[in-house]
Formats: C-alpha cells, structure tokens, sequence
C-alpha cells in the first residue's frame, strides 16, 4: 500500500512538472506578440529620434526593401540640415536585423524596431526607449 501511495505521489509530481514546462514553452510562443518574424513582415520605413550626445536628436529614417536592400537617412538635429546616408544589405537572424556596414543591430519588435547596443544587448536607462524606430505603415 505505502509502495502505491509513494508511486502516486511520484508520478503527481513528476506531472506537475512536465505541466510546467510545458507552460513555459507555450507562454513564450504565446509572447511573440506577432507570430513568427519572417522577412516580408519587416520590410517597410521606419523612423524615430534617437539619443545624441552632441545635438538635440538623430532624426532617422530606416527602410528595408524586398530584395534585402536597406537604406538609412539621419539628420543631427540643432547641428545643421545636412543629411548622412547609408546603404547596404540587411539580414534577419533569430529575430535581430543586421544591417550591413553598422556595429549595431536591431531588435524585430511588434510595428517597431529596438536599437542594440554595440554587445548585442538591449539598452536600459532612462533613455531606452529612445532608441526605437517606428513602422511608417502602421
């Protein structure tokens, strides 16, 4: 008798946590806010302000194009009117967009993208969420 109560108990446990992890599993696929980050859902133009030391802002203009072609627009603001360009090609790679010829890459967020910083890591601080670039086609 005590041989079937210590397996009952054994096999409840060992239940609970297989549901658990179970749960885990699940709850990050029900996270992804969108579904799966394919290359077609991040094609578009995105903009924002992001953070300058030396200026008031850094007016930027992303647009990822289909064939894999990116080009990116920025103006130093309160520094003067001239506008920097760049271009290359872009990759997404589990979820973070690489673009060709930049140190940084970018976090693939719901209608945003999420500035990295130079080790891959999202920025924290007061000014986090500054660095993001906003979908132009929401």
């Amino acid at each position: 008798m005590r041989f079937v109560v210590y397996l009952s108990g054994l096999l409840l446990a060992f239940s609970a946590i297989v549901g658990c992890i179970n749960t885990r599993t699940n709850a990050s696929v029900d996270n992804s806010k969108f579904g799966k980050i394919t290359e077609s859902r991040v094609v578009g133009s995105y903009s924002g302000d992001l953070p300058c030391t030396d200026c008031d802002a850094i007016a930027t203009v992303l647009t990822l194009a289909n064939d894999k072609g990116y080009t990116l627009e920025y103006v130093y603001v309160g520094k003067g009117m001239e506008a920097f360009s760049k271009s290359g090609k872009w990759e997404l790679d589990n979820g973070e967009l690489n673009l060709e010829g930049l140190d940084y890459k970018y976090k693939v967020e719901l209608n945003q993208l999420r500035q990295l910083d130079l080790s891959g890591k999202e920025i924290t601080g007061d000014l986090a969420e500054r660095y993001v670039l906003h979908s132009l086609e929401r």
